[in-house]
């Protein structure tokens, strides 16, 4: 199986989009997902490489924009780059006890990694509420597409949540924990992505 590129992410410094607190309560975002990064340059020899990167990350815990502050020398790679920062999730930074944009530096170590596909379907809720009665209707034998297409908010609802083959080395280490503890046909209790709370389910692999 061909390797991929895993990324390591170490905060720098960070700021917000109208002040800098200074106060302990500025809760940093979290990372949930990542893409991955445009094939590696032939001219980078070693086993991983860094760069530095700059996001604005919303109050949904979205990318909003993002740049490399320090360019690979390969213009094409770097704006490639810049398209998958666009697509990582994250939580929203917490300031105060409400969600702020904040405008993030990181350094990013990328890495090989062998993936891990594993084939998933989602049931996405916009609130805990939600996502208790969705797993507990679960526990209770409730058919899986029947909820997706009750309570799913996600895209997914339109292909009855199946999500197809994900490598999980992209989702947080919580997340992709919890997937990977499943057997086939079993789900994860509601997960925290961001601002929604997501249940998956482990589906057989497609070949």
């Amino acid at each position: 199986m061909n390797k991929i590129f895993f990324i390591c992410l170490f905060v720098i410094t960070s700021g917000c989009t109208v002040f800098q607190p200074e106060e302990t309560t500025l809760i940093q975002p979290k990372l949930l997902k990542q893409s991955e990064l445009p094939p590696l340059r032939e001219s980078i020899t070693n086993n991983y490489f860094e760069f530095y990167c700059e996001m604005m990350i919303d109050t949904n815990g979205e990318v909003e924009r993002a740049k490399i502050l320090n360019g690979t020398n390969d213009p094409v790679w770097d704006s490639l780059a810049v398209l998958s920062l666009m697509e990582w999730k994250y939580t929203p930074a917490i300031y105060g006890g409400h969600p702020i944009n904040l405008l993030v530096r990181r350094k990013i170590k990328v890495v090989f990694a062998e993936p891990r596909y594993i084939s998933l379907a989602e049931i996405q809720c916009d609130n805990r509420e939600n996502a208790d009665t969705v797993y507990s209707a679960l526990l209770n034998g409730i058919d899986f597409t029947s909820l997706v297409l009750t309570y799913s908010t996600s895209e997914s609802k339109n292909n009855n949540g199946l999500i197809g083959d994900v490598n999980i080395k992209h989702f947080s280490d919580e997340i992709s924990l919890a997937i990977l503890q499943l057997n086939e046909g079993e789900f994860t209790k509601p997960l925290s992505y961001g601002n929604h709370f997501i249940i998956y389910k482990r589906l057989k692999l497609n070949n």
